[in-house]
């Protein structure tokens, strides 16, 4: 059996002038879901046409499914070519964002606004629906290629990039667009919390 000697992660030695930046940036914009009351939301969701509701509860799917791919694929996926302790801890710090934090808040969303059935539906239509479920392969498939080559690592972190910016942007329009009408505005709250991170 081979030794292997490892490593510790040395903070009093820093890797560059940035990485600690960020993990500081994101450790003071660090919230959880419960500290958003959503139950002021309840009355305008009623008021809100079928149609409404469901195009409201499938985006914020949308946006459920890809998150789940950020925290449990392409964060981790990415930190695992990067050589760096302290750029590790960066990126794993977000993917604990993206599933336990951006996730759960929209369950919470869906646990406030919706019925088990709505919300059984809802992530039904998630694994079902042929296009968002092509746009979720297309990001994990170049988070699934990054270890070990030099250009698929280089390429996961520009999938990681577009999820991050326009994927999730163009998701965060309709709850933003609602809130900025007077309905939903602790969703939108969220949303605008989520953005913050971004």
């Amino acid at each position: 059996m081979t030794k292997k000697n490892y490593t510790a992660g040395n903070w009093s030695v820093k890797d560059d002038h940035f990485t600690e930046m960020f993990l500081l940036q994101n450790l003071k914009q660090f919230w959880l879901p419960e500290e958003v009351a959503l139950s002021n939301d309840v009355l305008t969701w009623k008021e809100l046409s079928k149609e409404e509701q469901t195009a409201y509860m499938r985006v914020l799917g949308g946006l459920t499914l890809l998150d789940t791919i950020q925290g449990d694929l392409g964060m981790p996926e990415i930190a695992s070519t990067v050589e760096s302790h302290q750029r590790k801890s960066v990126l794993t710090f977000m993917a604990a964002m993206e599933n336990a934090v951006h996730a759960r808040s929209y369950s919470n969303i869906f646990l406030t606004l919706a019925t088990q059935d709505e919300i059984n539906h809802t992530f039904e239509w998630i694994h079902e629906n042929e296009r968002l479920q092509k746009k979720a392969d297309i990001i994990a498939n170049y988070y699934n290629e990054a270890r070990g080559r030099k250009h698929e690592q280089y390429m996961a972190m520009v999938a990681s990039v577009a999820l991050e910016s326009f994927l999730f942007y163009s998701g965060f329009f309709y709850p933003l667009y609602l809130g900025g009408q007077g309905k939903l505005r602790s969703s939108a709250e969220i949303i605008s919390l989520i953005i913050r991170k971004l």
